[in-house]
């Protein structure tokens, strides 16, 4: 085993950044199941994997087909699942698609009026709710793979995970003082920071409501079908130039500055020159705030306007400190009380960090990747329960009369 990791280490410090290598879905499900593919060690499965970049969509039913016809190691398993959410924004192989035709314009307008029908009409609507929020965050800072070996990059891996119960009132997300003290008393335990992009609750609804919005001064139009799980899905690409923009991305917080404060020793257990990043941002570091034109997908119910999935990608220059933005969330059924409603079950956010202006030597971008499962909700207010014993007490007598 200690061969196996020195093997990868070397490859990894071998390899240059941007020097992945590009296949389709096809190409990569026949580099997993054919020839020794099958067969190889977990670690260096998982090596193979995590230099690949998929040019098509690894949607969930084709992931499944794969894992389905492998024994994958825990390994090898975490590094095809990443390698499937960073492919996220892509469309899904042609051979995926629908051979259904373009609807009409008529229909077109009409599937997307429905839509807007169902972010004014519906969300604001919605209960008042409970539910936990887990998250997974990963990112391909340097690791230190062999004992006091020096640091190096090989590939996205997990830094740290959080769960945490949110509240929703009143068409809004509570911060987590004001859901635990009530009153939003100073005292109450505030939540630690995470690196990434910040959503502030916009899953819930403030980003559809948004894009539809900002569409009005963008572009909004059909672009293709998608087979869902019981219907097709009617696929939408929008864009908005920055200055018909309402979006603020929200970024905590840029890595140099989070961690300037502490310093650190270089070396080769890490520290502030060149090893692990920090899990956490120091308290006191500022998010990152910049205004930008973005663009994505809407995937619609095109019998109920209802949206199944939203991508938003920021348009960012590469003058400023993130290169990437991205976020995508997938909408589904869960039940609240007794009935069911269409609420976020998980969402997915990729960042890359560009090196500060003085880079040191052999300084690259750091690439960042959360997903977050929402669970177990249930309707915000309180429950009143009588319980009453079986045989009841008899009544006190009266007192005797003085």
């Amino acid at each position: 085993m200690r061969k196996l990791i020195l093997f990868v280490l070397m490859a990894a410090m071998a390899l240059p950044v941007g020097a992945a290598k590009r296949v389709t879905v096809a190409q990569l499900e026949q580099l997993l199941t054919g020839g020794d593919g099958a067969h190889r060690a977990d670690d260096a499965l998982a090596f193979q994997i995590a230099v690949l970049e998929l040019s098509e969509r690894l949607t969930p039913a084709t992931l499944g087909r794969i894992e389905a016809k492998l024994t994958l190691g825990p390994h090898a398993t975490l590094a095809l699942h990443l390698l499937s959410e960073q492919s996220t924004f892509l469309d899904p192989p042609a051979s995926e698609l629908p051979t259904t035709p373009s609807p009409d314009i008529a229909t077109q307008k009409r599937i997307l009026d429905k839509a807007r029908a169902y972010v004014v009409q519906t969300l604001p609507h919605l209960p008042d709710f409970i539910a936990t929020r887990t998250t997974y965050r990963f990112d391909d800072s340097p690791q230190v793979l062999v004992e006091n070996g020096w640091p190096a990059r090989a590939g996205l891996h997990p830094v740290g995970s959080s769960a945490q119960e949110i509240t929703f009132r009143e068409d809004r997300l509570l911060p987590a003082a004001d859901a635990q003290a009530g009153t939003g008393s100073a005292s109450a335990k505030k939540p630690d920071k995470e690196f990434g992009i910040q959503t502030l609750g916009g899953e819930f609804g403030p980003m559809l409501a948004l894009v539809l919005i900002d569409t009005d001064k963008g572009t909004l139009a059909f672009h293709h079908w998608e087979q869902g799980s019981a219907s097709q899905i009617a696929v939408y690409r929008y864009s908005v130039p920055k200055s018909a923009s309402h979006y603020i991305l929200n970024y905590c917080c840029l890595h140099d500055q989070s961690t300037m404060s502490r310093g650190g020793g270089g070396g080769r257990r890490g520290g502030g020159g060149g090893g692990q990043v920090l899990n956490q941002p120091d308290a006191d570091a500022e998010p990152y705030l910049a205004k930008s034109g973005y663009h994505g997908s809407l995937s619609i119910d095109p019998a109920t306007g209802i949206i199944l999935r939203i991508t938003l990608e920021a348009d960012l220059n590469d003058r400023g400190p993130l290169a990437i933005a991205r976020n995508a969330v997938v909408y589904g059924a869960v039940q609240i009380g007794d009935r069911s409603y269409m609420r976020p079950v998980r969402s997915l956010a990729i960042s890359t960090e560009q090196p500060t202006s003085d880079p040191r030597p052999g300084q690259q971008p750091l690439l960042l990747l959360s997903e977050t499962s929402y669970t177990n909700y249930h309707r915000l207010g309180s429950t009143l329960r009588i319980v009453t014993d079986a045989t009841e007490p008899a009544p006190a007598s009266p007192a005797p009369a003085k």
